[in-house]
């Protein structure tokens, strides 16, 4: 099998961008619990369990958060493995990036666990030092996990949300708790003219691609892309001012009216009782503050 040349991973890379939202879309478009729930009672319930995780300090409140996250994602029919994957593809690449230099005693000092590398002697520059012996620490090894459990369960409940969450609902929910209207406009008109900018860009490969009798090298391939990206850019500034024009024309006045009319039942109450009292409990169970 010959390998996909820089064209055919352009194509690929932006069909995969189109699919996934579409499957992010269908997901939200399930029958399951959290999309029953009323989009204002979500937004406010998930940015609270977003900041309470910021405020725990051990692994196991985090772990039960994030076992509750797993529990609220089969009751609202998301595929656990499609679940799995969008959250522990990013985590790794934070891990690495991060958690490792922290474990080690160039950045957190503290008692040694292990011996990584033995030196001459230690080094110092200015206010830096790096010392002899290069260990992980028991309290860099803790702060790291601390660190990667907070970040799984907060991204996990991020993922949670978009995938029960249609977009066109959220940013109508932006706008009924009061967040700035210019943001919420300018967000959705992102949106939902990004997949117009990438029907362009698909457009601009496949006839490129049509019209290409032999294989072309990648330096050829890579300028042809570079040259590209600017036309994008001069084709979208073009598109935004049509919009614009287009939307004055039709009597817009600086706001979008929704089609939403949004009903809180009972469940979305019980629901937002139940993450107050569960946050509630959890911090002060945490802090030693309940018997």
């Amino acid at each position: 099998m010959t390998q996909a040349n820089f064209l055919d991973k352009t194509l690929l890379a932006v069909a995969r961008v189109a699919e996934q939202s579409f499957f992010s879309e269908a997901l939200a478009r399930r029958q399951g619990y959290l999309q029953s729930l009323d989009i204002r009672m979500k937004l406010f319930s998930f940015l609270l369990i977003i900041v309470l995780i910021s405020f725990l300090h051990t692994p196991q409140a985090m772990w039960l958060l994030y076992g509750m996250s797993l529990v609220l994602a089969a009751f609202s029919r998301i595929p656990l493995w499609s679940f799995l994957k969008r959250v522990w593809l990013f985590v790794p690449l934070f891990t690495v990036a991060i958690v490792v230099p922290a474990i080690l005693n160039i950045i957190t000092p503290g008692d040694p666990v292990w011996t990584i590398l033995q030196l001459e002697r230690s080094y110092t520059w200015g206010p830096y030092v790096i010392p002899q012996t290069i260990t992980v620490t028991r309290q860099g090894l803790w702060g790291g996990i601390v660190l990667v459990s907070r970040v799984s369960t907060s991204v996990s409940f991020a993922v949670l949300f978009t995938l029960t969450s249609r977009w066109g609902d959220v940013f109508a929910g932006l706008r009924a708790l009061l967040v700035p209207r210019i943001f919420v406009i300018t967000l959705g008109m992102t949106y939902r003219y990004l997949f117009v900018v990438l029907r362009l860009i698909q457009d601009m490969y496949r006839a490129r691609k049509s019209r290409t009798i032999h294989p072309l090298s990648s330096t050829a391939e890579r300028s042809w892309t570079a040259s590209r990206i600017g036309v994008t850019f001069t084709k979208s500034l073009e598109l935004s001012d049509d919009i614009y024009k287009a939307m004055l024309s039709r009597g817009f006045h600086g706001e979008f009216p929704s089609i939403n009319r949004f009903r809180v039942a009972d469940g979305d109450y019980i629901w937002l009782m139940t993450v107050l009292c569960f946050s509630g409990i959890l911090l002060l169970s945490e802090r030693g503050l309940l018997l």
